[in-house]
């Protein structure tokens, strides 16, 4: 299985950047393979961030998770990455999503606030970057990307992989007919939900005469490790409190989405409507401690892999079974619920790093009860 360390620059980021490489060089050094990007508006740019990631690492691959065919122009990401890919010797990663999910308000001609059409945009973004990368001139007017007589004029790059991350339905099968990795962004952990968008990813792929296994597949993860478990259990509440709001469509943004209440979502009602009624999850960063309450273990664990390192990896490998055909995990740190220091960051990192080493482990013996089966 592959580890993708993800989240920064996050909400509550207040360090320099320079902070974002100190932390891709600790996650290069703890075994991560891929140090991914946030596109996230107002912050450091992505592709700068990704830049001086990419100088300062050696060995782990360079992702944007994830940017978008709005915000960006498909001609100049085509350019972008292609430095980024030429400066990393042949370590970055497109990854791009719909870019429908963030309260961020950017106007984007001629669609102001609004995102159409974000399965075609996805799609048509791609084309055009593919084509561009492969030397070709491109001419081509589609439902939200347009170029016109475009090619790069510098040295074409190694080969970039595409990554699509996707939650609906749609984007889920455009992911599997076109993705080089998918990445199941749902931070919801139900296995009857992961089974769903496995098979929307297999259907794309069949109807695209794609091999099995001709893609690679993320997971997307929450994972909060501490040698103190109650500390790890305090960090993941917040987490769990947003996407709770989130995937029972209990918020303003949650309402836009395509997809419904995810199977197997088992979060009483009650708990649901606490939570909407007495917290903006958007304004507010601290979960009220009344709410936080109302989070069982069996809700946690629902939307978040917490605990002792020990733990969390018997999870990830437990996660890993539960979806096969998947190659990794892209592992996302709980929201800060105030501005950190590096230090945190990096203590953090090195917990992650224990995760993995235990994950990467062979199996204890049969009589140990309760280990799951290897991942890989």
């Amino acid at each position: 299985m592959r580890f993708t360390f993800s989240n920064l620059p996050a909400v509550g980021w207040k360090l320099p950047m320079r902070d974002i490489v100190t932390v891709a060089q600790r996650c290069e050094e703890v075994g991560f393979d891929r140090f991914a990007v946030a596109d996230l508006q107002f912050h450091f740019d992505c592709v700068a961030v990704m830049t001086a990631c990419a100088t300062g690492t050696r060995r782990i691959g360079i992702e944007s998770l994830v940017t978008n065919p709005f915000t960006r122009d498909a001609a100049l990401i085509a350019c972008a990455w292609a430095a980024i890919a030429d400066v990393s010797g042949g370590r970055a990663i497109f990854g791009i999503g719909g870019g429908v999910e963030v309260p961020k308000r950017v106007w984007i001609a001629p669609f102001g606030h609004d995102r159409p059409h974000a399965v075609a945009a996805v799609r048509e973004c791609i084309d055009v970057v593919r084509a561009m990368w492969r030397g070709e001139r491109v001419t081509f007017d589609g439902s939200v990307v347009h170029v016109h007589d475009v090619a790069l004029d510098c040295p074409l790059p190694p080969p970039i992989p595409v990554l699509i991350a996707a939650r609906g339905p749609r984007m889920l099968a455009l992911a599997g007919e076109i993705a080089d990795i998918v990445h199941l962004a749902s931070l919801f952990l139900g296995r009857e939900n992961r089974a769903e968008e496995l098979r929307r990813v297999a259907e794309g792929a069949e109807r695209a005469g794609r091999a099995a296994g001709s893609d690679e597949i993320d997971i997307s993860v929450t994972v909060s490790a501490s040698h103190d478990r109650e500390r790890a259990r305090r960090a993941a509440l917040r987490n769990a409190a947003q996407s709770i709001l989130w995937y029972a469509g209990a918020d303003h943004y949650g309402r836009q989405r395509e997809w419904s209440v995810p199977r197997g979502f088992a979060v009483p009602s009650a708990t649901v409507e606490a939570l909407a009624a007495g917290w903006d999850m958007w304004k507010d960063p601290d979960l009220p401690a009344d709410l936080g309450a109302l989070i069982t273990d069996d809700v946690l664990d629902q939307f978040t892999v917490w605990g002792e390192p020990l733990e969390c990896a018997r999870r990830l490998r437990s996660l890993a079974e539960e979806a096969p055909g998947a190659t990794g995990f892209r592992v996302k740190l709980p929201l800060p619920l105030r501005s950190r220091t590096l230090a945190d960051y990096v203590g953090d990192v090195e917990a992650l790093g224990e995760v993995m080493a235990i994950c990467r482990r062979a199996p204890e013996p049969a009589a140990v009860a309760d280990r799951c089966a290897p991942i890989g």
